[in-house]
């Protein structure tokens, strides 16, 4: 395995102690402790991928950098989901003005400075709030109807945004208002700010000085300006602090400053700019992504969409089209996600986007693929359109959690998003070709052709069809774009050159893409999918705290452990019955859905009923994991919570015999279950998290409901 694209600068988060890489092979990482003694140590790329999945792991892009550093000081949290409602509502709106801009400059229409923004400053507020009224509408389309919007900003203020915007990185977080900091601040006498600013250009020398030199000179000049002042009998003056000659520098122009300090070659290779029409060189450098609705009549089966419809649109739409959501890595032509659903959606988006940072060669292995999928990560620049699905908040904000650009280039113009928009007429020409139902393009083409009584295939085929298109025939292919080099090639080659993408980890994708619920504490901790989910800091805020609810989040593809969050922070909290651990909230569902069948006629549940349904649960593991991955949609915390209430029916899993350490789910409910009703709440509640009981069958419960402890 090839090694993953670490940088000096990334921050490694292993067991609550934390590290910076000190080398990379073929083999694995070596990363060193930054607090003493500075213990180096060696993880193997095996090791790496457990790691990902695991709370113990912690990967933070740059975090080891000052600007985190700062950022951490101006009180934001770590995730932008996290940001209030208020805040993270501003933030957006500052991007969509930051980014109008930067399309103006890219085009040549417009420069970095208060007269040539001015200029176009109308065509912005224009173009961004006729955005922003198309988002509010809706179906709501009627004239007089009132609308709020926000007052637009000067140019200077834009300016300022945009500074921000791009120092960071194209980072979201530097535009959140940061109104905590405001106050009254000492202003700078002329002579000492023409100084100052003197002394922060010499930042950009050849002699790359640093930020600690800059700040020495800062001191001694200020010694100076007192010495002459005391001898005038003026009050001395507070030299400038290092964070204040830190913000200093940041506000110079990157480029120009990068340029003195290391050359024309060098300031041109690190400020490429990522943008329309320019040639990518990194694997997930540049995303694009799209929906396309699919050129054939397909068949809705009850394995796949049907759950999606009502019983009434299930028997009015027996053959219908359907719409893939595709992203593509620009750099290698690889299909990196991929979803199917019934419509256009802003969670079909989310979803696609949340299977390009994944591997999928499992899925491709459960269809019998002969090549693996395990092209993907974390994306640096994200290309869609201007439809409702990618332009909505939830996709911002989930792109803004990856610290990932999204850029919506107009509609209509196919080069923008050429790669996207030439593989979907490859889909067209080459994979739908193959099979009966086709729609063709036009009703010319289609001629009298009867596409819906030809219809073939169901939509579980489609998928199955699509991943094995895409796995061992498109990226195995010879591509023109890439001089006749396949795909799947030329990622291998890439990734040999310059590494592979930053990984997302598994704190990190709760936060990004997992559910959010509310659930109370108990002395068991708090209990999600009839398990025990607990952590000693939930042990500590049962017995310490007033306030019985927390908030929860965890991946609909391993329910082994989720993330709750106690005073603004989030810890891991395990399932303490060790059955959960790899399983997916749909392996559940089907698995729920065995023991309701069957308790509709005994009222006890057997060792032959358990192993009965673990058997029925293989069976359906592998429709259940692609129609997951690919064909459904992700479920909103309401719908989890009908779930719980229509398929728990007071299940709950027995915790393991140890709580001491986190369960290692070696196989599927060994601990066993019980059913029973919410009337033992009280009284026949099962002992704390810490005090596991021992065995036994607790009591019999009177009636079926899902048992929340609340």
């Amino acid at each position: 395995m090839k090694h993953s694209d670490f940088k000096r600068l990334d921050l490694v988060i292993l067991d609550g102690a934390e590290y910076r890489l000190s080398s990379h092979d073929t083999d694995g990482i070596v990363v060193v402790g930054i607090a003493a003694p500075h213990i180096t140590r060696s993880i193997t790329h095996g090791e790496l991928e457990e790691l990902l999945r695991s709370p113990r792991f912690r990967y933070v892009a740059e975090g080891a950098s000052r600007a985190v550093a700062e950022r951490g000081l101006a009180g934001l949290p770590e995730h932008f989901r996290d940001l209030p409602e208020a805040k993270r509502e501003t933030a957006l709106w500052k991007q969509l003005y930051v980014e109008e801009l930067l399309r103006y400059i890219d085009a040549g229409l417009s420069k970095r400075n208060e007269p040539s923004v001015n200029a176009i400053l109308p065509a912005i507020i224009g173009a961004v709030e006729m955005a922003i009224r198309k988002r509010q509408r809706g179906l709501v389309k009627r004239a007089g109807r009132k609308e709020a919007l926000n007052t637009p900003p000067c140019a200077k203020t834009l300016l300022t945004w945009t500074r921000d915007y791009l120092n960071s990185g194209f980072n979201i977080m530097a535009l959140v208002p940061q109104t905590h900091r405001c106050g009254n601040k000492r202003h700078m006498l002329p002579g000492e700010r023409a100084a100052f600013d003197a002394l922060i250009a010499e930042y950009a020398s050849p002699l790359r000085p640093s930020i600690d030199g800059i700040h020495e000179r800062a001191i001694n000049l200020y010694a100076d300006f007192n010495r002459g002042r005391a001898e005038q009998d003026l009050p001395k003056l507070k030299p400038p602090s290092r964070s204040s000659v830190y913000r200093a520098i940041r506000q110079m122009d990157p480029y120009e400053s990068y340029l003195q300090r290391h050359g024309v070659d060098a300031a041109n290779k690190k400020f490429a700019i990522i943008e329309y029409g320019v040639q990518v060189l990194r694997p997930m450098e540049r995303v694009e992504i799209d929906e396309w609705e699919v050129d054939l009549m397909t068949l809705i089966s009850d394995a796949g969409l049907l759950d999606q419809l009502t019983a009434q649109q299930a028997s009015a739409l027996e053959v219908t089209r359907l719409v893939v959501c595709v992203a593509i890595d620009c750099a290698t032509r690889c299909v990196v996600g991929l979803t199917l659903s019934r419509s256009t959606s802003s969670q079909a988006a989310i979803r696609t986007l949340d299977m390009v940072t994944t591997d999928k060669t499992a899925i491709a292995l459960s269809l019998d693929c002969r090549a693996g999928w395990h092209q993907g990560g974390r994306p640096e620049f994200i290309a869609a359109d201007m439809g409702s699905a990618f332009v909505s908040e939830d996709l911002k904000i989930a792109c803004a959690g990856l610290h990932a650009r999204l850029m919506n280039p107009a509609g209509g113009v196919a080069k923008l998003r050429s790669r996207i928009e030439r593989l979907f007429g490859t889909f067209s020409s080459h994979f739908v070709s193959r099979f009966r139902g086709r729609t063709f393009s036009n009703p010319v083409q289609r001629g009298d052709y009867n596409a819906e009584a030809e219809a073939s295939l169901t939509d579980q085929d489609l998928l199955a069809a699509l991943v094995t298109y895409i796995v061992d025939v498109y990226h195995q292919r010879p591509h023109a774009g890439l001089q006749g080099e396949t795909p799947a090639d030329c990622w291998d080659r890439l990734v040999d050159k310059y590494g592979l993408p930053t990984p997302v980890d598994a704190m990190d994708r709760r936060a990004i893409f997992g559910v959010e619920l509310d659930r109370t504490i108990s002395g068991r901790g708090v209990r999600v999918f009839g398990a025990d989910f607990a952590c000693d800091e939930l042990r500590d805020a049962y017995k310490h705290r007033h306030r019985r609810k927390v908030r929860l989040r965890f991946d609909q593809m391993d329910l082994g452990w989720i993330a709750v969050e106690i005073d603004g922070t989030w810890y891991p909290a395990h399932d303490l019955s060790g059955a959960l651990s790899g399983i997916s909230f749909y392996q559940w569902s089907a698995f729920a859905q065995t023991v309701m069948e069957h308790n509709r006629e005994r009222a006890e549940v057997s060792a032959e009923i358990l192993h009965d349904g673990l058997r029925r649960l293989d069976q359906l593991s592998t429709d259940a994991a692609n129609a997951a991955q690919l064909g459904r949609m992700k479920y909103s915390a309401e719908e989890i919570d009908k779930a719980e209430e229509k398929l728990g029916l007071g299940l709950h899993l027995l915790p393991a015999v140890s709580t001491d350490q986190p369960p290692s789910g070696s196989g599927w409910l060994q601990g066993g279950f019980e059913v029973g009703s919410a009337d033992a709440d009280s009284a026949d509640a099962p002992p704390a998290p810490e005090d596991p009981p021992a065995g036994g069958t607790p009591p019999s419960r009177k009636s079926w409901r899902f048992e929340d402890d609340e």
